[in-house]
């Protein structure tokens, strides 16, 4: 059976039936005794009733021995026994009316007591000593995996015995294994992707800048060439959104890479946001949509502002892509003493189901937004961004009713900065 593969059941139980059989040993030893005590008990009894027989009936002396020694017959039984119940001499006599046989009787109570207590006591002993053993190395095992889970993969569980923790422990180590071998591959493909982004985004930089200067000096020159000028207008609106995705691109890897360091400080909330609406006023008006900024008192925060400026910038830009001629978009500040709360939220055509899991991925584009501008990692920079703030963020939408984004910010370094009136 695989149980007794198991080396501390073992142990456990060589144990126990070492204890059994010692207990077996002492019950025969203790049965033995009582024999031998009951015998001397009777044989005194015996010596008595000789005595008195001998005392209180001199003529009787040659007959006494017989009297012990020589075979009894039922009749002999029954007489006897006929003769000693008329003075109460019968089997129901209480046992502490015999003081000889009732102290055996004590003796014997106190000794098997005594017996089954130690038999008791080593048989837990051995089970609580296998027990704590056992739970203790569970506890061990507890441990080193919520250290992996934290991180230290280096860690390995001791798995050369028997038995079935061992085993659990080699499956740990070698699942461990496994997820280190996993996150040095991953580590080595995102450097690379890093590496690969970066360079890209820096060697497309310069001719970006050239090609911007020359679309501005051909649409300086006077061709009256209405349909040149249309395609100068669509070049621009290209290049800037190829500028755009660069730029968003070198940031992105940037804090995939990890060597982004937040230089917070104290900013309020309100005046972070407005700067980001500030941004998309122009485009606002031209295309008839309203913003509004929602906010029972001014809400400071301490982060870095660049960084939650970039994050708040493209969910305004995310509203204002998905959104028409009259639509409104509002954000709304608030804080509560544990969180300070962001919502970007707008009534437009809403988010299709199938894709409100996916519109954090980077790169992801709906098939029912193609349409749209965009370049497909706005919302997963800005997730990014409120993530290493210790914050997250989440989407609810509803088809044709519009869009709500929720920033959650854990505001315990927080605090309420007073204002006055200028």
């Amino acid at each position: 059976m695989g149980l007794f593969v198991n080396k501390g059941i073992k142990k456990l139980l060589i144990g126990l039936i070492l204890v059994l059989l010692l207990g077996a040993i002492f019950s025969q030893a203790i049965t033995y005794i009582n024999a031998v005590q009951l015998k001397n008990y009777i044989i005194e009894h015996d010596y008595k009733l000789a005595g008195y027989l001998n005392t209180h009936h001199t003529d009787m002396s040659s007959e006494i021995q017989s009297v012990f020694t020589s075979e009894k017959s039922e009749h002999d039984y029954q007489t006897g026994k006929a003769l000693l119940e008329q003075s109460g001499y019968k089997d129901s006599i209480q046992l502490h009316l015999i003081p000889d046989l009732n102290e055996i009787y004590r003796t014997n109570v106190i000794i098997n007591l005594l017996f089954f207590i130690v038999i008791g006591l080593v048989v837990l002993s051995a089970v609580y000593l296998f027990l704590r053993a056992h739970y203790e190395a569970i506890d061990h095992y507890t441990d080193t995996v919520n250290k992996i889970k934290d991180g230290e993969i280096s860690i390995r569980l001791e798995d050369s015995e028997e038995g079935s923790l061992p085993k659990l422990a080699a499956s740990i180590n070698s699942l461990t294994a496994s997820l280190h071998t996993h996150i040095e591959k991953e580590r080595h493909s995102r450097t690379f992707l890093k590496d690969i982004l970066t360079n890209v985004s820096h060697q497309l930089k310069t001719p970006l800048s050239a090609l911007m200067l020359y679309n501005e000096i051909m649409k300086d020159e006077n061709t009256n060439n209405e349909t040149v000028a249309i395609f100068l207008n669509k070049s621009e609106a290209e290049l800037e959104r190829t500028q755009t995705l660069v730029s968003k691109l070198l940031k992105l890897a940037r804090l995939d890479a990890g060597i982004i360091e937040l230089n917070k400080k104290e900013y309020v909330i309100n005046d972070i946001v407005k700067q980001a609406a500030d941004s998309f006023e122009t485009r606002l008006m031209k295309e008839q949509k309203t913003f509004e900024i929602k906010a029972g008192s001014k809400v400071s925060y301490l982060c870095d502002k660049e960084w939650m400026l970039e994050a708040l910038s493209n969910l305004t830009k995310n509203a204002v892509e998905h959104t028409t001629a009259g639509n409104h978009i509002w954000v709304q500040v608030d804080e509560t003493p544990l969180m300070v709360k962001i919502t970007v939220a707008d009534d437009g055509e809403g988010i299709q189901p199938d894709d409100l899991s996916h519109i954090f991925k980077r790169f992801y584009r709906s098939k029912y937004s193609q349409n749209k501008q965009g370049t497909g990692i706005g919302l997963t920079l800005a997730k990014t961004i409120i993530e290493m703030h210790d914050g997250f963020i989440s989407v609810e939408s509803t088809v044709k009713s519009g869009t709500k984004f929720t920033i959650n910010l854990p505001c315990l370094q927080n605090r309420k900065i007073e204002f006055t009136q200028e």
